[in-house]
């Protein structure tokens, strides 16, 4: 629906499956800035700028073939990021006792259940921990329940069946609920994302640009400048969006009506650890703490 939104106000067109495979700065007296090859042929896209909305990995694919990118400062350190795989499950379910006492007791205090790996020793979950969602006070999407998992490497090489009866069991164990029946799932979609999602280690907000790379290069993304706006995850990667969309703006004399909203400030708990922290990395130096392999 939001593609479709966009492409009716007839100044958006979208490629879906094109997939870019290489990034040409052009000539000063040329047109364009910017030339966008596509893989199969396509017809390249002719652009004054660029805004990159992807993720640590992807950025580090697209740096040998555009020349562009990689000698902007910083562009080494973009080699370093990783990512995690993770696994998408939207169940629709019909409506059962099952189901209402999932809704009414085993999430009654929110509509958004947060948890860690080895839940109920499921073996598929031993490192992978995962998100519930309730999309029908989400969403108003009845019966429509999400399961996000992350760092899910195990179920991400499994089928789709065999992805929904463990996520089956994973929602009984987490919300301490009567299993849901297999016979009570209507429709289900399994999406996998293997190595795509940024994987924040220690010492990777100092590998992070800032939204403008260059006049007529920009980015966002969640990965995107973590020494900024104190947001997260996909709230960050908006509000990235939003300030490439100003700094493109500013530097193309563009009107911008869009602003990004303050971070409320820290707690006084949030402080006093910050403050820890800090004091706790001038005494010890950066290399002798533990880092995820």
């Amino acid at each position: 629906p939001w593609t479709d939104h966009l492409q009716r106000r007839g100044n958006v067109h979208v490629r879906g499956g094109a997939k870019v495979t290489a990034i040409e700065e052009l000539h000063k007296e040329a047109t364009f800035n910017y030339r966008i090859l596509l893989n199969g042929g396509g017809d390249p896209i002719l652009c004054d700028a660029i805004v990159f909305a992807v993720g640590g990995t992807a950025l580090k694919r697209l740096l040998p073939s555009c020349p562009v990118l990689s000698c902007l400062p910083g562009a080494e350190g973009w080699k370093k990021f990783r990512g995690v795989t993770c696994v998408a499950v939207r169940l629709f379910l019909e409506d059962s006792a099952e189901l209402s006492q999932l809704l009414q007791e085993g999430m009654k205090d929110s509509p958004v259940v947060v948890c860690g790996p080895r839940i109920g020793d499921i073996p598929q979950l031993v490192e992978t921990g995962f998100c519930i969602y309730d999309l029908t006070r989400l969403q108003d999407e009845s019966g429509a329940i999400e399961i996000d998992y992350f760092r899910a490497n195990i179920l991400a090489d499994m089928g789709d069946e065999e992805v929904v009866d463990v996520t089956l069991r994973a929602i009984s164990e987490a919300t301490n609920t009567q299993p849901l029946k297999m016979r009570s799932v209507l429709d289900k979609s399994v999406v996998r994302a293997k190595d795509a999602v940024s994987h924040f280690c220690v010492d990777s907000a100092s590998w992070s640009s800032h939204v403008k790379l260059d006049r007529g290069l920009y980015i966002c993304g969640d990965w995107v400048d973590r020494t900024g706006h104190a947001s997260w995850s996909t709230e960050k990667a908006v509000d990235t969006g939003i300030q490439a969309a100003e700094a493109f703006a500013d530097d193309f004399d563009l009107v911008n009506q869009l602003d990004v909203i303050p971070a409320p400030p820290d707690t006084p708990q949030l402080s006093s650890l910050r403050i820890l922290a800090r004091s706790v990395r001038k005494a010890v130096p950066i290399n002798s703490f533990p880092r995820v392999p």
